[in-house]
């Protein structure tokens, strides 16, 4: 059946079982991650210049200690200077240990290349957003726009300063929750018919407005 097997993560003995009402709070709470975002000088450029954003609302640093979940993404990207609905991913794993304690925090992937966003249109159903991937990561800083940040193919937000030590960190280990998308679509979805536009729910306004708003396209 569809529902089998669609959100494990490695040897996790117990997955969250998430259904619709689960998959709109992480959209709404995406929604309020892209207006602390635009709060900071540079970033609405940077989302003028995006191809696709993966927003983590709260990642968890404990579950990721012990090897556990890590959060719950929700992706959209850009087509023709729409953005679309939102698809569901489920993050397991960073390149760089963490520091013990501390709350969640907010964090987001700015996908600014074709390259990047490929990873979410064309691989399997596992992957990863860093080197081993052919990806440059780079961290945000509104302080300054390093050099890194006009190549890099991600560059990644935090909410919390010190979230991660101050480095810039892959996501090693990205899935996609088929059954967050098949929850808030009602119906069994694809990653392609997500992201090419082809399946829609009302209720995702909100997010692409807030996207849209102060960060519209500039072609």
């Amino acid at each position: 059946g569809c529902a089998a097997g669609v959100a494990s993560a490695g040897n996790a003995p117990s997955a969250p079982q998430y259904g619709a009402a689960d998959a709109q709070s992480f959209v709404e709470k995406s929604v309020h991650v892209i207006d602390q975002m635009k709060a900071d000088p540079g970033m609405a450029a940077l989302l003028r210049g995006s191809r696709g954003i993966l927003i983590v609302p709260e990642y968890l640093k404990a579950a990721l200690i012990v090897g556990g979940h890590g959060g719950v993404g929700v992706l959209v990207d850009r087509h023709g200077g729409r953005w679309s609905d939102p698809a569901f991913f489920t993050i397991n794993g960073l390149s760089v240990g963490l520091q013990a304690g501390g709350d969640a925090g907010a964090v987001a992937y700015l996908l600014m290349t074709q390259k990047a966003v490929s990873q979410f249109e064309t691989r399997g159903s596992r992957f990863s957003l860093g080197a081993d991937a052919g990806l440059t990561v780079a961290k945000f800083s509104s302080a300054h726009m390093v050099s890194t940040q006009h190549t890099a193919d991600v560059i990644v937000w935090t909410a919390t300063a010190g979230l991660f030590g101050g480095v810039a960190f892959e996501a090693t280990d990205v899935a996609s929750n088929y059954r967050l998308d098949q929850a808030y679509y009602h119906a069994p979805v694809s990653r392609r018919q997500i992201l090419d536009n082809s399946v829609h729910n009302r209720l995702a306004n909100p997010l692409r407005i807030a996207l849209s708003e102060g960060a519209s396209p500039q072609r």
